[in-house]
């Protein structure tokens, strides 16, 4: 019998792997919608997931339908090293409604954060028939070593390609952001944006 997959954290199911197989069955997922990781392709549960491709390199992994999810950027090999200047987020709208995620952030350092010193910065995400907004808040608070201003890089998991993108209102160029046809990824990047002001992206499908 194959060993139930856990939740790390709210949003995200893993399913380890633990026999000598590049298949992976009885992988159960809980009520919702829950998109595979590396493939994109979502799931409606309750279901039990059979002859899941598993090779080493890939360990299943699913995400809930909503989700937001800071990362660093591409190539990040120690969050000492970390490009303070970017920040990335993976988004999975969901269908109906706004999700909401406030990112916490102090110097990693210190204990200076039992003091106050700390910043949060909160980020919502809607979808709708013409398309997803994210609306991201100015940053608020101070740290040690904090920027002023950073770039922005957003994957939106679903839907289909954007007609056009807008950042603030204006059509960022097509060169700022690119659609994946097999995944039904948007990745959008932002030019440099100061944090002491809020912003909006819209995902416009042109509908």
């Amino acid at each position: 019998m194959a060993p139930s997959p856990v939740l790390s954290g709210p949003d995200f199911l893993v399913a380890p792997v633990y026999e000598d197989s590049d298949t992976r069955d009885g992988i159960c997922l809980p009520e919702g919608t829950w998109t595979d990781y590396w493939t994109g392709r979502a799931y409606r549960g309750p279901t039990t997931v059979d002859g899941y491709h598993a090779p080493l390199d890939t360990l299943p992994l699913f995400v809930r339908e909503g989700a937001i999810v800071p990362m660093w950027p591409k190539d990040t090999t120690s969050w000492q090293t970390r490009d303070r200047h970017e920040l990335d987020r993976d988004l999975y709208p969901a269908a109906h409604g706004t999700s909401r995620y406030t990112l916490y952030e102090d110097d990693g350092v210190t204990r200076a954060f039992a003091r106050g010193a700390a910043a949060t910065q909160r980020v919502a995400v809607r979808a709708g028939a013409r398309g997803t907004t994210v609306t991201v808040g100015a940053s608020r608070g101070g740290y040690a070593g904090k920027v002023d201003a950073r770039t922005y890089r957003f994957t939106v998991h679903g839907g289909t390609a954007p007609a056009r993108v807008l950042l603030g209102g204006r059509q960022l160029p097509r060169s700022a952001w690119s659609y994946d046809a097999r995944t039904r990824v948007t990745t959008v990047g932002t030019p440099s944006l100061a944090l002491d002001r809020g912003f909006t992206v819209r995902l416009d499908t042109g509908r």
